[in-house]
């Protein structure tokens, strides 16, 4: 799955849904998508592409009657991951003191399938427990200089 399929996908599923007199689209990209990883090229310019793309259907499709929306999550453990899971933040280092648990995304993803965000469109649902706020350091690529 790629951005160039996410938008093939994206502009037959919005195409339906205009003929059909409105919709909702909701994208999930990842903090990364907003914030540089050191030598994470393609995730992170994806995940980007990701929000950019929600942005565009946001401001063509509105008019239809077709919001898209982006719920940008932070570090949710999951069976992807756990290889990972040493490189990946620490909950001390995330400000609410732990990781993200599946339902918190779920919850989110039902409110913007129903009525209650009919207003909302083009907008970024951040889920990372303040992360992308001030958390997630240090990264270990950069010296700890004793202040």
């Amino acid at each position: 799955y790629n951005l160039t399929s996410a938008f093939i996908c994206s502009r037959e599923i919005s195409k339906h849904m205009v003929d059909g007199g409105g919709g909702k689209i909701i994208n999930v990209s990842s903090g990364f998508g907003l914030r540089g990883g050191r030598n994470n090229y393609a995730y992170a310019c994806s995940k980007g592409g990701v929000i950019q793309l929600t942005r565009t259907l946001a401001t063509s499709l509105g008019r239809y009657g077709v919001t898209s929306n982006c719920i940008v999550p932070g570090y949710f453990p999951t069976e992807g991951t756990a290889s990972s899971n040493e490189t990946l933040p620490l909950p001390d280092f995330i400000p609410v003191g732990r990781v993200g648990d599946s339902i918190e995304i779920g919850v989110i993803a039902v409110f913007l399938a129903s009525s209650a965000s009919d207003y909302m469109n083009g907008s970024l649902f951040t889920v990372d427990g303040g992360g992308l706020a001030g958390g997630y350091a240090p990264t270990g690529f950069s010296p700890n200089i004793p202040l």
